[in-house]
């Protein structure tokens, strides 16, 4: 599973890629702090599954998503501190396309480190289950991009 993160803090951009390459068959393909530039490298890289913070300069997650388009061609998960069950945050971000959301750990602890690792495993795979590559109804892969 191909898996690319966009989130402006390096220190949590190196976090989810610890995450991500700690489960075998999973594959870092890109981890960019600029949203814009993710876009522009979107189509070439082909993620399964985006990980995609919300507050960000240049371009925040809101307008990566509006420019994605609402097309489930790159499941996008929502990993920010703002995304809380109910918020107005998350409701926008899953209107704009997002499949879900994840809030990271409130603090270093191991245990609540391996509790976010196992909710990010679940909800990465369950997101998977949505990209064009494993959709039954994809037809071959050959899903148009609305990218603008």
């Amino acid at each position: 599973m191909k898996i690319m993160i966009i989130n402006d803090s390096r220190a949590m951009r190196l976090f989810l890629e610890d995450i991500v390459n700690s489960y075998f068959g999973w594959q870092l393909i890109g981890s960019y702090s600029d949203a814009t530039y993710a876009l522009s490298v979107l189509e070439n890289k082909k993620p399964d599954v985006i990980l995609l913070d919300l507050e960000m300069p240049k371009m925040d997650g809101f307008t990566f998503l509006e420019r994605l388009g609402n097309v489930g061609i790159y499941p996008t998960i929502i990993t920010s501190n703002y995304a809380i069950d109910g918020s107005e945050i998350v409701s926008d971000a899953l209107a704009l396309g997002a499949v879900d959301y994840i809030v990271p750990p409130s603090s270093n602890s191991k245990v609540d480190f391996d509790k976010f690792k196992l909710r990010l495993r679940h909800k990465i795979t369950k997101a998977s289950l949505k990209s064009s590559r494993y959709s039954l109804f994809s037809n071959s892969g050959k899903s148009k991009s609305r990218i603008t």
